[in-house]
């Protein structure tokens, strides 16, 4: 009785070994496959465009930026893969005003969330879009009451300093504009930039 009850504990045994041995087996044949699936998932990525790699344009938009008061313009700020492979862009570019040899005046743009920051893929030859908003009502309007502590003035900038999201190189697009001359927490916005959207082929933002 005791021999039959080793030998059954010893057969219960070599069949929960092979059980074991064979769950390893199909879980390392299932890694692969598990690789392959994050790959596929992956495939749409692309490296984040550089500006080398880009052609920058800035048009004027005719009628008033929306939400903003009159005296505001928008600017249509493009983005053009140029190069041999495709790129990704996500997020708010990075755009400043200056004058003269690339001297910047007053704050840096800020972000405006009237748009959602998407990621872009662009192709070669694909273009997407950002805008600027500028408002020399509000940098007119704020000058005097800034004058005392941030020195603000309305200056005539040459145009603005573009850098790509995530990126550090940037690119100078000569354009006038009306900036405000002061900087720091206490001077006026006269700047907003919007996150990059895809362009439709009408040539709006998707």
């Amino acid at each position: 009785m005791r021999a039959s009850a080793r030998l059954g504990w010893r057969v219960a045994g070599v069949v929960a070994f092979g059980v074991t041995a064979a769950l390893a087996v199909t879980l390392t044949r299932g890694a692969p496959l598990h690789a392959a699936l994050i790959s596929t998932s992956g495939h749409g990525a692309a490296p984040r465009c550089a500006a080398s790699g880009l052609r920058i344009s800035l048009d004027s938009v005719p009628a008033p930026a929306s939400g903003f008061s009159q005296g505001s313009t928008s600017y249509a700020l493009d983005f053009t893969n140029v190069s041999g492979a495709k790129c990704e862009l996500r997020g708010y570019p990075g755009v400043v005003a200056y004058r003269g040899s690339g001297v910047q005046v007053g704050n840096a743009a800020t972000a405006d969330t009237t748009a959602i920051a998407h990621r872009v893929i662009l192709t070669p030859g694909e273009t997407a879009r950002s805008a600027v908003i500028a408002s020399a009502s509000t940098t007119t309007a704020s000058a005097a009451a800034v004058g005392a502590t941030g020195g603000c003035r309305p200056v005539v900038a040459t145009g603005l300093r573009v850098t790509p999201p995530g990126q550090s190189a940037a690119r100078y697009i000569k354009h006038s504009l009306v900036a405000c001359s002061a900087a720091g927490p206490r001077a006026p916005v006269f700047l907003r930039v919007r996150a990059v959207q895809p362009l439709r082929t009408s040539g709006q933002p998707a």
